[in-house]
């Protein structure tokens, strides 16, 4: 006498029974579909953001390239509007602004003005914090001036996915167009 002979019938009955498969298959895929739903719409918006982020801080280095009338922190700070209208910026942002000059006796760059929107979290450049940064600045000849505009942005992910909280650093170049140096009042 088999005593567990039902209940191994019952459980190969069990095994070959497929109904409930696709809702506990949902079950299970859903949440992990929703999360990926989620973080893609994240990373896309990061992109976005860093994206326009760029595109902002060289529409305002042109921009102050072309001035040709002396400017001054009222000036500094309607560019830093114009970049965060640009950018539809809700977080906080700052902008900085430096011409330099460079050398070619002294092989460095050398500050004329600098000028930020944020003292607190960018400080106006010096010589020395411009040597500092001479890596990420090209070659120009002796005597020529140089608009370095650089932006930070914060930026935080709408859902949480693994991305935290970043600020967006971005510096653009450009020559002066209309007078080498560009006054400051």
């Amino acid at each position: 006498m088999d005593f567990f002979a039902p209940l191994r019938r019952a459980l190969a009955r069990f095994t070959r029974d497929e109904r409930g498969v696709i809702t506990t298959e949902m079950i299970i895929v859903t949440p992990l579909l929703v999360w990926l739903f989620l973080a893609l719409f994240v990373y896309w918006d990061g992109y976005r953001a860093k994206n326009t982020a760029v595109k902002a801080t060289v529409a305002v280095a042109d921009m102050i390239s072309r001035e040709s009338a002396p400017i001054n922190s009222s000036y500094i700070t309607g560019m830093h509007r114009v970049y965060r209208y640009a950018t539809a910026a809700q977080r906080p942002s700052w902008l900085r602004v430096t011409l330099i000059q460079y050398s070619e006796a002294g092989s460095a760059f050398r500050v004329i003005w600098s000028r930020t929107t944020d003292s607190s979290r960018a400080q106006a450049h010096t010589n020395a914090s411009i040597a500092e940064m001479r890596r990420n600045l090209p070659n120009i000849t002796d005597a020529d001036t140089l608009m370095v505009v650089e932006t930070w942005q914060e930026w935080s992910p709408a859902f949480w996915v693994g991305l935290s909280e970043q600020v967006f650093y971005e510096l653009a170049t450009e020559k002066m167009r209309a007078q080498a140096l560009l006054p400051i009042t």
